[in-house]
């Protein structure tokens, strides 16, 4: 048929319009019409009246025109409403979650409803001896993602003590390294044989001290040693001491410069005294009385060590015990029992000249005398020590130049100086770090669960340390020692240098108390029982009542609820299908509202309830959703609790969610219906484990995993919910030895978002906005992490909603899907390829500085192509206006 209307036709009327659907759409026509063409409608048929021929006036001023046009606008609204609801009707079309849940519900498919979250708080906690923390001790958090704050109750009792609320662990120390010349520090590593902190720390060292580095005497001591030239001994002049931990760092001034080995034996000095007689005159006059003659001889200097010191004249050289060291003054404070280091030069037989010594004596008496040497007299202090200076009789005819000698005063035990302490950096290559504390403090970590963080970085380690496993050896129960401690496994991404002593970078929280989220409520009268009625229902007071995933149960989502009907607590079922009429059970649903109501049996599948008044009490917590970390610039609130000082959530709270979204249900019910409760095809396991909460993706696919048939689930969780795979692992293997056949192990493995890069230059009419040509590509493209500017690209290309494990994508195909946009004349792809960098979070992936256009874009079977905002560039250029002539 053909259209003879050549000019000045009028427009076809398009009122009523005769809605036309094909197949599978997403959104359904319903509307006969709209304002527009309504009222055009009623004009034409206005105009068609011969009877109304006389009324030509049109504009709503006009009582008719105003009547006419206000039918319109109600045709408007009520065809508009019968379209919405049109598509409410029906699963593929509805959008709102109550139409979904309903239409669903009719085929026996219950929309999750929300879950509590789980956080692992830390508590400090001040005093001295630990405080115990009652299970069901309550927290309130203000995480991110919630309106309020979250209430949270503790799991089971703990036991905080004070040192473990925050503190640090320290890497492992290098084993010992010899001292070297060149360095100019020294670190204590005991006092008279004693280790602990207070023994060194009362030896009072600061700067200006001086102390002595004293070389092994064992060839001038012990009869019967061989003689070896004997290191010599260094003067150290203290310039800072520091103390890190159990670490005593001495500085001195200048450098060493000797290289000894891993310790050295020193004191600490008080004054330094000369031989008596060291500043005699070189020549001794002497007079003859018989002859009454003046003479002159050369002073002798020369002191035998190995026996009794006197000249044959001892008129002018006083005799001198081999154990008798006198001092060039008087000194009255000396002390019996002290130390005195002798040093100086001897010569013996088998040297040709005279070697150094350094040797430690102790004071057995002091004397005062006047002693003569040559032509010096004078006072002095005669200390006697307990040996010779050369005790080796194997050393013979001992001699020393006096004018050599030298008596330092000792102002300390023995110290052992050790090298300065080192340590490897780099990764670790055993879970092995050290604790400083006391022998109490360390058993409390034995076995103990700890959080370690660094920055926003938090991971759980368990002490591998049993109670009995810290020995005592060389230690005390008194003081703190560093303690090596094991770990059931290495820090992840944390490397050595984290754990410096002076800067360390990791704080441990040891106090660590597990909570769920939800508000215990006050036990909640329900109402009276009445054995006359069937299916009593009641409604809890206040909603959302609280539910925890639980592997054991189908659906895994266990409310936080006991109800007691005459004071005896009654089961919860998940159907009342199939039950006895003794069974004392009931059911809870949620509405669309979220409200809970809890339903009880009608006599025949469950027991009616028994009539009483105010008989039928539940006990419940509510909340649910938590999920993040703590909103900045906000802290947590705990309970009452005796010198609780602080608590922190190091981490973040994981596993609350929102109740089953629309969408999400609109994909798994179908699926679950399908199944009929059984498990047994591929599309039953991606049904039952997309109804799971936390869950974006999920790919089913029978494998060879070590020559055995396997099930194997790739599960893609939502954006930082990668820790929750586990639980989705222990519920998925419980479904099958449940409900599956059980003749084939099932293997769930994690799948990843791989990120892409991409330029665009987009050719665009002037007539729309480049703003808004710019969000409506962002959308249609499905960019990620712009959400915040409304662009919502969950239904977009790059969305996941869209995409498949394994599916490629292609340069013509993102041209394609842009050039669809309104606004869009042409466009062009100018890059295409992967981000660079490792881990989940796209804002640090980076994208290459020389860019590459890959026709076709592959990933692995276990991930998924995604766009973060960031990697997509976008470029405008107006394009050029082009006229038809025909």
């Amino acid at each position: 048929m053909t259209d003879d209307c050549r000019n000045d036709c009028s427009e076809p009327q398009r009122f009523p319009t005769r809605p036309l659907n094909r197949p599978s759409l997403s959104h359904i026509r319903y509307r006969i019409g709209t304002y527009s063409d309504m009222r055009d409608a009623m004009l034409r048929r206005l105009n068609q009246d011969s009877v109304l021929a006389g009324w030509t006036h049109r504009e709503p001023d006009d009582p008719g025109i105003a009547l006419l046009e206000g039918a319109a606008i109600l045709g408007d609204i009520l065809t508009f409403y019968q379209e919405h609801y049109a598509n409410e009707a029906y699963l593929r079309t509805a959008q709102w979650r109550e139409s979904i849940a309903d239409l669903v519900r009719l085929l026996g498919y219950r929309l999750s409803p929300g879950l509590g979250g789980r956080a692992t708080f830390a508590l400090g906690v001040k005093g001295k001896t630990p405080v115990i923390v009652p299970a069901g001790f309550t927290f309130k958090a203000q995480v991110e993602g919630l309106e309020q704050p979250a209430e949270f109750q503790s799991v089971a009792e703990a036991i905080a003590h004070p040192h473990l609320s925050q503190f640090n662990f320290y890497r492992p120390r290098r084993a010992p390294q010899p001292i070297n010349a060149g360095g100019n520090q020294l670190e204590v590593q005991s006092v008279d044989g004693a280790k602990d902190v207070a023994s060194i720390a009362a030896l009072g060292l600061k700067a200006g001290d001086r102390l002595m580095l004293i070389p092994s005497t064992t060839m001038f001591d012990i009869t019967g040693t061989p003689y070896t030239a004997q290191q010599p001994a260094e003067i150290l002049i203290v310039s800072k001491v520091q103390q890190i931990l159990d670490r005593t760092i001495v500085e001195f001034e200048g450098t060493l410069t000797v290289n000894r080995g891993t310790t050295v034996k020193a004191y600490r000095l008080g004054r330094t005294f000369r031989h008596f007689g060291h500043n005699a005159p070189a020549l001794t006059t002497k007079f003859n009385n018989t002859t009454q003659q003046t003479t002159q001889t050369a002073t002798d200097f020369i002191r035998n060590v190995y026996g009794t010191d006197a000249s044959g004249d001892t008129n002018y050289y006083s005799q001198l015990l081999k154990t008798e060291m006198p001092l060039d003054q008087r000194v009255d404070d000396l002390a019996v029992g002290n130390k005195l280091i002798c040093q100086g030069f001897t010569e013996f037989d088998g040297v040709s000249q005279p070697v150094p010594f350094v040797v430690v004596k102790e004071i057995q008496d002091i004397r005062s005398d006047s002693l003569l040497r040559g032509n010096l007299t004078g006072s002095s202090t005669v200390v006697q020590v307990n040996t010779k200076l050369i005790a080796n009789d194997s050393i013979l005819n001992e001699k020393s130049d006096i004018r050599q000698i030298q008596f330092h005063e000792v102002k300390s035990g023995a110290l052992i100086l050790r090298s300065p302490t080192q340590w490897n950096n780099g990764a670790f290559t055993q879970p092995m770090l050290n604790f400083w504390g006391t022998y109490d403090e360390v058993q409390a970590l034995a076995n103990r669960t700890l959080l370690l963080q660094k920055d926003d970085a938090v991971q759980a380690l368990t002490v591998a340390n049993p109670p009995d496993s810290f020995s005592l050896s060389g230690k005390d129960q008194i003081n703190p020692w560093m303690w090596s401690i094991a770990l059931d496994q290495k820090p992840d991404g944390l490397l050595l240098q984290d754990f410096d002593e002076q800067k360390p970078t990791v704080t441990v929280y040891g106090n660590l108390v597990e909570a769920t989220q939800g508000k215990a409520e006050k036990p909640a009268v329900l109402g009276n029982g009445d054995q006359r009625r069937v299916f009593q229902t009641f409604k809890l007071p206040k909603a959302p009542l609280t539910y925890f995933n639980s592997s054991s149960e189908t659906p895994p989502e266990v409310p936080e609820l006991q109800v007691y009907v005459s004071d005896r607590l009654w089961k919860r079922v998940p159907s009342l299908f199939g039950k006895s009429p003794k069974d004392e059970i009931y059911i809870v649903r949620e509405d669309a509202n979220g409200e809970s109501w809890i339903q009880f049996g009608d006599g025949k599948t469950g027991a009616r309830l028994p009539s009483g008044l105010n008989n039928v009490v539940a006990q419940y917590r509510t909340g649910i959703g938590a999920f993040g970390a703590l909103k900045e610039n906000t802290t947590v609130q705990g309970g009452k609790l005796d010198r609780l000082d602080k608590v922190w959530l190091p981490g973040i709270a994981s596993g609350g969610s929102q109740p089953e979204a629309g969408d999400n249900a609109k994909e798994a019910a179908p699926g679950k219906i399908q199944s009929l409760g059984r498990l047994v095809s591929i599309q039953d396991f991606e049904s039952e484990t997309l109804a799971l909460a936390g869950v974006s993706k999920v790919k089913a696919a029978w494998k060879l995993v070590n020559n055995i048939p396997t099930m194997v689930l790739t599960v893609l969780m939502e954006t930082g919910r990668e820790a929750e795979i586990e639980e989705v692992r222990t519920i998925l293997n419980t479904y099958n030895r449940c409900r599956g056949p059980q003749r084939f192990p099932i293997r769930v493995n994690q799948g990843v978002l791989k990120y892409i890069y991409t330029d665009i230059t987009v050719g665009i009419s002037p007539a729309i906005p480049e703003d808004i040509i710019r969000t409506s590509i962002r959308t249609v493209l499905g960019v990620s992490g712009d959400e915040g500017n409304g662009i919502d690209g969950s239904r977009g290309l790059m969305s996941i909603k869209n995409r498949q494990f394994g599916q490629k994508e292609y340069a013509t195909r993102i041209e394609g899907t842009v050039q669809n946009v309104e606004g869009v004349v042409w466009s062009k792809v100018t890059s295409l390829g992967f981000t660079l960098g490792s881990g989940d979070s796209p804002p640090e992936l980076t994208v290459p500085t020389s860019k590459v256009i890959s026709p076709v874009l592959g990933c692995g079977d276990e991930s998924i192509l995604a766009l973060y905002t960031s990697h997509l560039i976008i470029g405008f250029t107006l394009a050029g206006s082009q006229e038809v002539c025909e």
